[in-house]
This record gives structure tokens, C-alpha cells and sequence, in this order.
């Protein structure tokens, strides 16, 4: 290879290469929630529901629904492994399409004349989702990149503090 031809091969490579770092930074790069984070949420919240006399389980999921952690307290029941799991899902689903960042919001928009599809939502109309407080959205930068539900105390408002200390605790590594 003469050294014309060497130099006409790097320009080419390094046009290349260029190309494909333009090509790289215009994708659209989406936040994601560390399962390291997943996990530090479901402990805290396991510990808070603990101090407040309650065993219960956690779960952390991403978007789609896939389970990033799910923790659950020796005493918690065993129907609380699903259950947290639906709260999360549910939030996650109807989060994207509503606005709605917690089970709550869905349970009140299910109440009164102006209810969801203009009637009250049955106790479980769609297969994996609840209408029980405890889930809540997890958010970074305005996107939704995951969903924490809290499964097991004596009342879905209690849950629903113990998935919110789960939060508190790694929104600073959010933002």
C-alpha cells in the first residue's frame, strides 16, 4: 500500500467512524432504573412497614412489567407476592396513558359520575391489576423508568407510606 493510498484509507475510516458517533448520539437514549436502586427502594420499604408493626413485600419492576426485585418479609402473606407485584403493573400500565403516578389517583378516578369509562371499576376487571393503594410510579428526569408496589398491612394507605419511603430513598440518584 503506497502512502497515498494509506492516508485516502484513514480518511475513509475516520469519515466512518464519525458517521456512525452522529448516527450513535441521535438515538433516543432513555433513562433506566439500576437494580441496585430497585433494591435499595424495596428494602426501605420493607423496613418502614416493619417499624410500623407490618410485614410485607416489595416489588420494583421496570416499564414493561419485568420484575427488577421483589422482596417479601418471612411473616408476609403469601398472596402478597402477587399482589405487590399487580400494584406496581397497574401503576406502570395506566401511568403511561393517564398521567396517573400512583394506585391511588386510579382509585379515585374510578369513583363517582365521572368515573373511568363513566362507571366504577370492579374489583379486578383486567387480569394483573389492582385497585388497592401502595403502587407508585418511579420517575427520572420527567420519564417513567420503573414501579414500586407495597403488598401485606392492614391498610392500602399504609402501604402505599411505606412504597413512598422506598422512593424517598433513591430520588436523589434519580434526578
Amino acid at each position: 500500500m503506497t502512502w497515498n493510498q494509506a492516508v485516502v484509507t484513514f480518511i475513509a475510516l475516520g469519515a466512518a467512524t464519525l458517521s456512525n458517533l452522529q448516527s450513535a448520539s441521535a438515538l433516543d437514549m432513555k433513562p433506566v432504573l439500576p437494580t441496585k436502586l430497585a433494591t435499595k427502594a424495596a428494602v426501605e420499604a420493607l423496613e418502614t412497614c416493619k417499624n410500623k408493626g407490618y410485614s410485607v413485600t416489595a416489588t420494583v419492576i421496570e416499564p414493561n412489567g419485568t420484575i427488577l426485585v421483589t422482596l417479601r418479609e418471612q411473616e408476609a402473606g403469601p398472596h402478597t407476592i402477587e399482589n405487590s407485584f399487580n400494584k406496581a403493573y397497574t401503576v406502570s400500565s395506566f401511568g403511561r396513558i393517564s398521567g396517573f403516578s400512583s394506585t391511588n389517583q386510579l382509585i379515585n378516578a374510578s369513583k363517582g359520575k365521572n368515573a373511568i369509562g363513566a362507571f366504577p371499576l370492579p374489583a379486578a376487571p383486567l387480569y394483573g391489576l389492582s385497585y388497592s393503594d401502595g403502587g407508585l410510579s418511579i420517575n427520572s428526569n420527567g420519564q417513567l423508568i420503573g414501579a414500586i408496589g407495597v403488598s401485606g398491612s392492614k391498610s392500602g394507605g399504609i402501604d402505599n407510606e411505606c412504597a413512598q419511603a422506598g422512593l424517598q430513598t433513591i430520588q436523589d440518584d434519580l434526578d
